[in-house]
């Protein structure tokens, strides 16, 4: 190589290093311009939890320090486009909470506002201090001085509170008789629903009641909801229970059945006396074979219980069960049909017995 093609390399190569510093150095510019930048977006964000602010100002974090550790460009190039999406969408929806706040806040202005200005049902002194007070503020707002603007609304506030405690004071008569006249009526109108719902002598459902709750059962099986099972429990040779041992053991007996049956079904099934000595029972959820193995139990275990009439007597009695499940299309009429002639074949085929329709 020729002197002068040497020097000519060297300095070509002078150039390169200076090109490659001043790119370093920008480079380091550019960084240090990217993290206060990323610095000030996260200084930026409001501390709205609803709207995800933490997570947002911990990702923008996150993102500073490793621009300021180095790592991969790609990983990197990937991270703040997450993170650009991620700001300019939470900034959206904070301009739009903010726009909702300020909002709301002109709404409970006006509320205030419309309540000054609408007060005429009421006792007209009161009212007039409320309007007295109202110009006062409106003259308050007018002052210069912020400190002269506090402690004027500081005094209107005490007079406001004045004021309200002496309307309470003069009401709270009027309030404790009103209050005791509603929990009368209240109470009134529970006794007298759980009337209309209850039958007197068993405390079962009675007839409105299941027709009601039977309509509501088909309804929620015919748009896609649970199906249920009916069963129809009549107790066997009840006029003969009656004309053996009198109308209160015949009372007893429709009372312990019902207690026979509570304590052998669920919480949310339904014990109504369907009529005379006839009860149905409304079984959520349940299926015909589920329903009918539970009546073919209930059949057993009563035929097996013991009741006692006085200290000297006891009574055994078995009822017949009919037993159907809701099916597609069916109406409250059509699947009581059904149940009605389970349990009469139950009754044909011999009493004390269960059968599924």
């Amino acid at each position: 190589m020729s002197l002068l093609a040497g020097l000519r390399q060297r300095r070509s190569l002078g150039e390169v290093s200076l090109e490659l510093a001043s790119s370093r150095a920008r480079v380091q510019v550019l960084e240090e311009t990217a993290v206060a930048m990323l610095g000030c977006v996260q200084a930026l964000v409001l501390d709205i939890e609803e709207l995800g602010a933490p997570e947002l100002q911990t990702r923008l974090g996150t993102l500073r320090i490793r621009l300021q550790g180095g790592g991969k460009l790609e990983i990197l190039d990937e991270e703040v486009g997450v993170c650009r999406r991620d700001a300019l969408e939470f900034a959206e929806h904070e301009r739009a909470h903010l726009a909702s706040r300020d909002a709301e806040l002109r709404r409970i202005i006006q509320v205030l506002t419309d309540g000054l200005a609408d007060v005429g049902a009421g006792t007209a002194a009161y009212h007039r201090q409320l309007l007295e007070n109202g110009a006062r503020f409106e003259a308050a707002s007018r002052l210069s001085d912020l400190s002269r603007m506090r402690a004027s609304i500081t005094l209107e506030v005490a007079a406001l509170r004045s004021a309200v405690a002496e309307r309470q004071a003069a009401e709270s008569t009027m309030t404790a008789a009103m209050r005791t006249e509603i929990d009368q009526l209240r109470a009134k109108v529970e006794r007298a629903n759980h009337a209309a719902q209850i039958d007197p002598l068993t405390q079962a459902a009675n007839r409105a009641s299941f027709d009601e709750a039977l309509g509501r059962a088909c309804e929620l099986a015919e748009s896609g909801g649970a199906g249920f099972a009916l069963l129809l429990a009549d107790i066997d040779h009840f006029k003969q229970i009656n004309d053996t041992h009198g109308h209160p053991v015949g009372d007893r007996v429709l009372q312990g059945l019902v207690a026979f049956l509570r304590d052998r079904v669920r919480r949310d099934d339904l014990i109504a006396r369907w009529g005379g000595e006839e009860f149905a029972i409304v079984l959520p959820g349940a299926t015909a074979r589920i329903a009918f193995a539970k009546a073919k139990k209930l059949v057993s275990e009563l035929a097996d219980a013991d009741w006692t009439i006085d200290a000297a007597r006891t009574l055994r009695f078995s009822a017949s069960i009919g037993v159907t499940a809701w099916r597609a299309d069916d109406t409250p009429a059509t699947i009581v049909e059904r149940v009605d002639h389970a349990l009469y074949a139950a009754k044909r085929g011999g009493r004390n017995r269960a059968v599924k329709a």
